[in-house]
């Protein structure tokens, strides 16, 4: 019986650890999913939770980080068979105001990223290991200034670079280490400082450690500016390794578009889906477990799942009675979400298609729901549970079942009559050489009627 468990936060402060124990085989209307929720942490008077995020520190050890509302962030550690978890460091951003909140949260191997609405992005390496006996002094802390009124940002799976856009600020990738370093003059500014360089007017000024950077959408039919307004950023890495995971970023936009960039080929992105969801603006977006997968939440309380080779819905799960605000993918071809009704729900993830624009075989399905005491407002997976044999080997299984299926349909179209010119040709040759044998019928019939006059 596979076990997932995730962790949520909620707007009166409390972190909860929520396992769902799901049966094995093919799920059921009557299917019973067991669920133990366990507050694991309680700090009321720092505010709510607004960013969590999981990750593993250098040695192994699981970690869990979490942002509030006071602009306080503390970090844990917890094992895979407990739901305990151990206060590990704690840090305030010093520069955070009343009006900031956390919009990103990532554990890297170097420490924790966190940046805030107004573009405060910090680097809190971790604390030395207190187990050994060597006193290794505290490295400091790094920070900067991204531009404000962001929304979203993320850390990119190689740790490379980062993404963040925003209101009226354009999805924009960065090079973590250059980003995080003080800016230094170029050698010609340097020499001469007055002198300014020449550059073509539609050139954009990158800032600095930035590498990348969106370019705005046409104007509409009425030749009027559409406005910027980026609300959820995701990292598409399917087919792509570690390396290059950073290349394909998702954006989710306050009028219901969903878009993709590929830093590699353009600034303009090179998809637009504007209808994703009608009426209302995107809350969270996320990168699913197998190969084009991209699940997309809205203000309506509906979630969608994207096929990212054409844009259309391969499915749309049951509409919630409240805005569905984070979502998290896990493993056995799962997806949670919680929503401001103050539930979370377990939902079904079936494999796309082996090729676009063919039919969804399964469509997902609302398989289980858990009324939580408390607002939530952030659901982030453990990373671990659910990640055994059968979690491994499901998306091998996938893999192998397209390939079968892209072999017998190259097979059926092999193996179909050939219609149209070819036929036409055997049949004029048909024809042809029906005339012919015609002719020579008559030609041997011809010397009999001579001889029959002679006689």
């Amino acid at each position: 019986m596979p076990s997932i468990r995730v962790f949520t936060g909620d707007e009166n402060g409390l972190t909860k650890s929520i396992r769902l124990s799901v049966p094995e085989g093919r799920i059921r209307a009557d299917t019973v999913i067991s669920t133990s929720v366990v507050t694991v942490d309680e700090r009321p008077g720092e505010g709510k939770v607004q960013r969590m995020a999981t990750g593993l520190r250098p040695d192994g050890s699981k970690l869990l980080a979490v942002g509030r509302s006071t602009g306080h962030t503390t970090l844990h550690s917890y094992r895979q068979k407990t739901d305990e978890i151990e206060l590990k460091q704690k840090w305030n951003e010093t520069r955070f105001k009343a009006e900031d909140a956390f919009i990103g949260l990532s554990i890297s191997s170097r420490g924790t990223y966190s940046c805030t609405s107004r573009g405060l992005l910090r680097l809190q390496p971790f604390d030395a290991d207190s187990e050994t006996s060597e006193e290794v002094p505290q490295a400091p802390s790094l920070t900067t200034n991204l531009p404000m009124r962001l929304k979203d940002w993320r850390l990119a799976p190689n740790e490379t670079h980062f993404v963040y856009g925003g209101d009226e600020v354009e999805v924009s990738l960065r090079d973590t280490e250059k980003a995080l370093t003080e800016s230094v003059k170029t050698s010609e500014e340097a020499i001469n400082p007055g002198k300014k360089r020449k550059e073509r007017k539609d050139k954009i000024k990158l800032l600095h450690g930035e590498v990348w950077r969106a370019q705005n959408v046409p104007h509409d039919f009425l030749n009027i500016r559409q406005p910027v307004h980026n609300t959820a950023l995701s990292f598409v890495h399917y087919g792509s390794t570690i390396s290059d995971s950073h290349n394909i970023i998702a954006a989710g936009t306050a009028a219901g578009a969903v878009r993709l960039y590929d830093v590699r080929s353009q600034r303009k992105p090179t998809q637009n889906w504007e209808k994703v969801c009608p009426n209302s603006s995107v809350k969270d977006i996320q990168c699913g477990r197998l190969e084009h997968q991209i699940f997309v939440s809205d203000s309506q309380s509906r979630v969608y799942a994207i096929d990212p080779r054409n844009g259309k819905t391969a499915y749309r799960y049951p509409s919630a009675k409240g805005a569905v605000i984070s979502l998290a993918p896990a493993p056995h071809d799962f997806l949670l979400s919680v929503s401001l009704d103050h539930f979370i729900r377990l939902y079904t993830t079936p494999p796309p298609p082996a090729k676009a624009n063919q039919n969804q075989p399964e469509k997902g399905k609302l398989v289980h729901e858990e009324y939580l005491q408390g607002t939530p407002s952030i659901v982030v997976w453990d990373g671990v549970s659910g990640t055994g044999k059968d979690a491994g080997t499901k998306k091998k299984n996938w893999e192998q079942k397209n390939a079968r299926d892209a072999e017998e349909e190259e097979e059926i179209w092999n193996n179909m009559e050939v219609t149209g010119v070819g036929r036409d040709e055997d049949n004029s040759s048909d024809d042809e050489s029906e005339i012919i044998s015609d002719e020579e019928s008559e030609e041997e019939s011809r010397p009999k009627q001579k001889r029959l006059k002679l006689s």
